[in-house]
């Protein structure tokens, strides 16, 4: 039987032809049921009307029986702040009657978990959207010493980026910044590829979005598998 451990709801700002990097880490029982909610550019009206339909779009997932729910993407965390983004998850975790979470909160959850305090961030993204995501992670409580970007500006263009693409951009931040507590691969595009090799040529550890969610997922089922190869947080 699919998902016979667990059940994830996943619902995507934008449409992706699979959720990045899952098919590297999914370990056996799980399987996702994903839906988007069409984003298809990086700019604040389209976030906001992303915003607006989550309530609709996350209703498919109880229908579909799963057992979490995870908001991928940064859309509600760059647009409302770390705080709000906790009340308003709390708020659709009850109304769906499941355990919901963002990839952004369940990564400053994950760096909680290995007591990182700061770290540097690599991302797709533009100048405007790096700082929001700066500062929600200082508003999760995490330093961060720099972030940095490609630049891109509509999500089909992330799944363009070679798969080594996040591996330069993170070990360019480390050579920059080589004190900080640790590295974040921080997005939908393929992250977790390169996280061992990060973490083995800077002996830091290496954090993916990607990885910090399904990290989430086994935390708040209580389920334990360790997944090698993929960074001290999925190993355990």
């Amino acid at each position: 039987m699919s998902g016979w451990k667990a059940r994830i709801g996943y619902l995507s700002p934008s449409v992706f032809e699979t959720p990045s990097d899952w098919d590297l880490i999914l370990p056996k029982g799980f399987t996702i049921v994903s839906s988007g909610l069409n984003v298809q550019s990086h700019n604040e009206a389209e976030f906001d009307n992303a915003i607006d339909a989550l309530g609709v779009g996350l209703g498919i997932f109880a229908a579909e029986e799963c057992d979490v729910v995870l908001m991928a993407g940064i859309t509600l965390g760059t647009q409302r702040g770390y705080a709000a983004e906790q009340q308003a998850v709390a708020e659709l975790s009850r109304q769906v009657g499941l355990p919901v979470s963002t990839a952004m909160s369940a990564t400053v959850e994950a760096m909680k978990h290995l007591e990182i305090r700061s770290t540097v961030i690599a991302t797709v993204y533009k100048e405007t959207i790096n700082q929001a995501v700066k500062k929600y992670y200082e508003d999760g409580g995490l330093e961060v010493l720099a972030i940095k970007g490609l630049e891109v500006s509509k999500p089909v263009e992330q799944v363009k980026l070679p798969d080594y693409a996040s591996y330069e951009v993170a070990r360019e931040l480390y050579r920059q910044h080589s004190t900080t507590d640790s590295l974040l691969i921080q997005g939908r595009w393929r992250s977790v590829a390169y996280i061992q090799e990060l973490e083995d040529d800077t002996q830091k550890p290496a954090l993916s979005s990607t990885a910090a969610s399904l990290w989430w997922v086994m935390h708040v089922l209580g389920i334990k598998v360790p997944i090698p190869r993929f960074g001290k947080l999925l190993r355990g």
